[in-house]
Protein backbone atom coordinates (compact mmCIF):
# COMPACT_ATOMS: atom_id res chain seq x y z
CA UNK A 1 0.00 0.00 0.00
CA UNK A 2 2.37 2.22 0.62
CA UNK A 3 4.02 1.24 -2.44
CA UNK A 4 1.13 2.39 -4.42
CA UNK A 5 1.07 5.62 -2.38
CA UNK A 6 4.24 6.66 -3.80
CA UNK A 7 3.43 5.66 -6.90
CA UNK A 8 0.54 7.93 -6.84
CA UNK A 9 2.21 10.98 -5.36
CA UNK A 10 4.56 10.72 -7.83
CA UNK A 11 2.15 10.45 -10.47
CA UNK A 12 0.59 13.70 -9.20
CA UNK A 13 4.15 15.58 -9.05
CA UNK A 14 4.39 14.72 -12.68
CA UNK A 15 0.53 16.18 -13.66
CA UNK A 16 1.97 19.14 -12.38
CA UNK A 17 4.78 18.99 -14.16
CA UNK A 18 2.97 18.56 -16.95
CA UNK A 19 0.26 20.97 -16.88
CA UNK A 20 2.79 23.79 -15.75
CA UNK A 21 6.21 23.15 -16.63
CA UNK A 22 5.82 21.78 -19.55
CA UNK A 23 4.20 24.88 -21.24
CA UNK A 24 6.42 26.94 -19.53
CA UNK A 25 9.46 25.32 -21.64
CA UNK A 26 7.51 24.83 -25.00
CA UNK A 27 9.76 25.21 -27.66
CA UNK A 28 7.67 26.67 -30.77
CA UNK A 29 4.35 25.08 -29.19
CA UNK A 30 6.08 21.49 -28.45
CA UNK A 31 5.83 20.07 -25.52
CA UNK A 32 7.38 17.18 -23.50
CA UNK A 33 5.19 14.69 -22.51
CA UNK A 34 5.98 14.03 -18.51
CA UNK A 35 3.06 11.75 -17.84
CA UNK A 36 4.34 9.33 -20.99
CA UNK A 37 7.78 9.22 -19.69
CA UNK A 38 5.94 8.02 -16.23
CA UNK A 39 3.88 5.35 -17.44
CA UNK A 40 7.14 3.85 -19.38
CA UNK A 41 9.04 4.31 -16.07
CA UNK A 42 6.38 2.19 -14.21
CA UNK A 43 6.21 -0.05 -16.98
CA UNK A 44 10.00 -0.78 -17.40
CA UNK A 45 10.15 -1.14 -13.04
CA UNK A 46 6.88 -3.35 -12.92
CA UNK A 47 5.84 -4.77 -15.41
CA UNK A 48 2.72 -5.21 -18.20
CA UNK A 49 -0.09 -5.52 -16.01
CA UNK A 50 1.13 -2.22 -13.68
CA UNK A 51 2.54 -0.01 -17.03
CA UNK A 52 -1.31 -1.05 -18.41
CA UNK A 53 -2.84 0.00 -15.40
CA UNK A 54 -0.75 3.59 -15.04
CA UNK A 55 -1.08 3.44 -18.87
CA UNK A 56 -4.92 3.34 -18.21
CA UNK A 57 -5.07 6.05 -15.12
CA UNK A 58 -2.71 8.48 -16.93
CA UNK A 59 -4.47 8.31 -20.34
CA UNK A 60 -7.92 8.62 -18.18
CA UNK A 61 -6.11 11.91 -16.69
CA UNK A 62 -5.14 13.41 -20.07
CA UNK A 63 -8.25 12.22 -21.77
CA UNK A 64 -10.34 14.35 -19.57
CA UNK A 65 -9.17 17.93 -21.20
CA UNK A 66 -9.74 16.26 -24.43
CA UNK A 67 -12.22 17.04 -26.62
CA UNK A 68 -15.74 15.32 -26.24
CA UNK A 69 -15.80 13.48 -29.78
CA UNK A 70 -12.37 11.84 -29.41
CA UNK A 71 -12.70 10.77 -25.32
CA UNK A 72 -11.08 7.44 -24.61
CA UNK A 73 -8.78 7.79 -27.22
CA UNK A 74 -5.36 8.61 -24.88
CA UNK A 75 -7.05 6.34 -22.55
CA UNK A 76 -6.37 3.19 -24.89
CA UNK A 77 -2.85 4.72 -26.52
CA UNK A 78 -1.74 5.02 -22.95
CA UNK A 79 -2.84 1.64 -22.21
CA UNK A 80 -1.32 -0.40 -25.35
CA UNK A 81 2.12 1.49 -24.87
CA UNK A 82 2.30 0.61 -20.83
CA UNK A 83 1.77 -3.00 -21.73
CA UNK A 84 3.70 -2.99 -24.78
CA UNK A 85 6.59 -1.00 -22.66
CA UNK A 86 6.25 -3.68 -19.82
CA UNK A 87 6.90 -6.37 -21.54
CA UNK A 88 10.54 -5.30 -21.43
CA UNK A 89 10.47 -5.33 -17.26
CA UNK A 90 13.69 -4.78 -15.85
CA UNK A 91 13.86 -7.86 -13.66
CA UNK A 92 14.17 -10.10 -17.09
CA UNK A 93 16.29 -7.07 -19.14
CA UNK A 94 18.96 -4.60 -17.78
CA UNK A 95 18.71 -1.58 -19.63
CA UNK A 96 21.23 1.61 -19.56
CA UNK A 97 19.59 5.15 -19.87
CA UNK A 98 20.81 5.17 -22.95
CA UNK A 99 18.30 2.42 -23.77
CA UNK A 100 15.64 3.46 -21.99
CA UNK A 101 15.45 7.21 -23.48
CA UNK A 102 15.34 4.99 -26.57
CA UNK A 103 12.53 2.94 -25.65
CA UNK A 104 11.15 5.92 -24.63
CA UNK A 105 10.98 7.43 -28.47
CA UNK A 106 9.61 4.39 -29.80
CA UNK A 107 6.73 4.50 -27.16
CA UNK A 108 6.11 8.08 -28.11
CA UNK A 109 5.49 6.65 -31.41
CA UNK A 110 3.55 4.14 -30.74
CA UNK A 111 1.43 5.95 -28.76
CA UNK A 112 0.90 8.79 -31.45
CA UNK A 113 0.37 6.59 -34.37
CA UNK A 114 -2.55 4.89 -32.10
CA UNK A 115 -4.46 7.54 -31.42
CA UNK A 116 -4.31 9.15 -34.92
CA UNK A 117 -5.77 5.41 -35.96
CA UNK A 118 -8.42 6.44 -32.80
CA UNK A 119 -9.46 9.73 -34.04
CA UNK A 120 -9.30 8.54 -37.47
CA UNK A 121 -7.03 10.94 -38.92
CA UNK A 122 -6.80 11.01 -42.66
CA UNK A 123 -4.06 8.62 -44.20
CA UNK A 124 -2.75 11.73 -45.90
CA UNK A 125 -2.30 13.92 -43.26
CA UNK A 126 -0.25 11.53 -40.69
CA UNK A 127 2.83 11.80 -42.63
CA UNK A 128 2.91 15.54 -41.83
CA UNK A 129 1.27 14.98 -38.57
CA UNK A 130 4.24 12.73 -37.74
CA UNK A 131 6.99 15.41 -39.16
CA UNK A 132 5.51 18.39 -37.87
CA UNK A 133 4.06 17.09 -34.12
CA UNK A 134 5.43 13.86 -33.43
CA UNK A 135 8.84 13.84 -34.31
CA UNK A 136 9.38 17.09 -32.71
CA UNK A 137 7.69 16.12 -29.42
CA UNK A 138 9.21 12.81 -29.57
CA UNK A 139 12.70 14.15 -29.60
CA UNK A 140 12.05 16.87 -27.05
CA UNK A 141 10.96 14.58 -24.55
CA UNK A 142 13.51 12.05 -24.88
CA UNK A 143 16.13 15.05 -24.19
CA UNK A 144 13.66 16.18 -21.55
CA UNK A 145 13.40 12.27 -20.11
CA UNK A 146 16.42 12.13 -18.65
CA UNK A 147 16.46 14.06 -15.48
CA UNK A 148 12.63 13.13 -14.84
CA UNK A 149 14.19 9.54 -15.28
CA UNK A 150 17.01 10.24 -12.63
CA UNK A 151 14.37 11.66 -10.26
CA UNK A 152 11.57 9.04 -10.82
CA UNK A 153 14.33 6.82 -10.18
CA UNK A 154 15.86 8.16 -7.21
CA UNK A 155 11.85 8.32 -5.56
CA UNK A 156 11.61 4.51 -6.47
CA UNK A 157 15.51 3.49 -4.71
CA UNK A 158 17.45 2.72 -7.89
CA UNK A 159 19.70 4.02 -10.08
CA UNK A 160 18.60 4.79 -13.54
CA UNK A 161 21.62 3.30 -14.83
CA UNK A 162 21.33 0.05 -13.21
Amino acid sequence: MIAFIKHLLCFVLVVVLQTTLASWISFSDVVPDFILIFVVVMALRHGPVEGMLWGFFAGFSVDVYAPIEWLGAQTIAFTCVGFAVGQLEERFLNLNLATKVALLGLAFMLNDLIYYAIVGIIKDNVGVLILTNTLPGCVYTMLCSVPVFHLLYRSFGRSPNA
